[in-house]
């Protein structure tokens, strides 16, 4: 440790410069990791944050909410045997805009529960009349509670009640609908997309039998979406493992004639091996950590607009991952250390 720190101390500028580059590439991959994390939520929250456990669609629907049609005789298939485990959801894309202000409209997502479901967030609660409960991402679109909008296909107005948490279709926000408040709104409030199920189930003859997962998967755009931004993430870990490499080999290249000197004077393979590893080490960890800190201020000033999501878990995976390549992208160079011969590396046969 003692040379190791006399060595960073001693050419501190171009360590920081290696520093900077494992910063810029750690940073760059939680960037582009939240990214793709904020729009897998964006895409399917309202689904992935149910207790639901399995959707049951209409056979032959492509595991796709828009393409099933079910019916009250299928309804009563199902809650006869699981009871209050089961609950119907209808999800419809619409269109709504401010009661004064018709110009602005936004994309939506209709949530047709019951608000007595295991299916309704925690924070909604029971309406009358045209009350209803939508997800706090409408905040970032100007609407707060006690406004008004208007839904654009049929005219019929609705109050906010309340937000929810950021639950969202599709990229859409979604609003939460009783059946009696769809009845004005669906051409056809008496069918309804799918039964929702607390309980794993495989399948069942008639129906399409599929997880929360694979509905997620289905929704329309979600799996391109995430494929395209994890291979990007992919190919970043890739290039990262060579430019690293690169750059640790050239930095040890320049130090030969020391390491032949040192091993002349009787310093063990097994020090210096010790020091380039704690050396390299040390530089990965402090652009780890500093990529954290700037990655968590960037999360913070982030708008509501752009989808943005990073776990504590997926920091520190990322970490050790990247801790993990810089390790074995110093081993790489490793080989040369080892091999070094002292006579040589300090010009004792020229």
């Amino acid at each position: 440790m003692y040379l190791t720190l006399r060595e960073l101390r001693h050419d501190k500028w171009k360590f920081s410069a290696l520093g900077l580059i494992i910063f810029l590439i750690v940073f760059l991959v939680l960037f582009i990791t939240g990214l793709a994390n904020g729009l897998a939520n964006d895409s399917g929250s309202a689904i992935k944050e149910t207790p639901a456990e399995t959707f049951i669609l209409q056979k032959g629907s492509q595991a796709r909410l828009n393409r099933s049609k079910l019916t009250d005789p299928d309804w009563q298939k199902f809650q006869n045997k699981y009871h209050n485990d089961v609950t119907k959801l209808s999800v419809a894309q619409m269109t709504i805009q401010k009661q004064n202000n018709a110009s602005k409209k936004t994309d939506i997502a209709y949530f047709v529960i019951n608000k007595d479901s295991f299916l309704a967030p925690k924070s909604v609660k029971k309406t009358d009349g045209n009350q209803v409960y939508v997800s706090r991402k409408l905040e970032s679109d100007g609407y707060k509670v006690g406004d008004s909008f208007k839904d654009s296909n049929s005219g019929k107005t609705f109050k906010i009640a309340g937000f929810t948490n950021t639950e969202s279709y599709s990229h859409s926000p979604v609003i939460y609908l009783n059946n009696q408040q769809a009845q004005n709104i669906l051409p056809d409030s008496k069918s309804f997309n799918a039964i929702a199920l607390k309980k794993n189930l495989t399948k069942r003859s008639g129906y399409q039998v599929i997880s929360k997962q694979t509905l997620i998967n289905n929704i329309p755009g979600y799996s391109a979406e995430q494929s395209s931004l994890y291979l990007m993430i992919g190919f970043l870990y890739l290039i990262s493992l060579f430019v690293l490499a690169v750059f640790f080999y050239i930095i040890n290249l320049q130090k030969i004639s020391d390491f032949g000197t040192l091993k002349a004077l009787g310093t063990k393979t097994g020090y210096l091996v010790g020091h380039v590893l704690t050396e390299m080490g040390l530089l990965s960890v402090s652009g780890i950590l500093v990529s954290f800190l700037v990655t968590y201020l960037i999360k913070l000033k982030m708008p509501a607009s752009m989808p943005f999501s990073l776990s504590l878990t997926t920091l520190l995976g990322t970490g050790l991952l990247f801790l993990g390549i810089a390790l074995l992208s110093a081993l790489l160079s490793l080989i040369k250390v080892v091999k070094v011969d002292p006579i040589n590396a300090i010009g004792g046969n020229n």
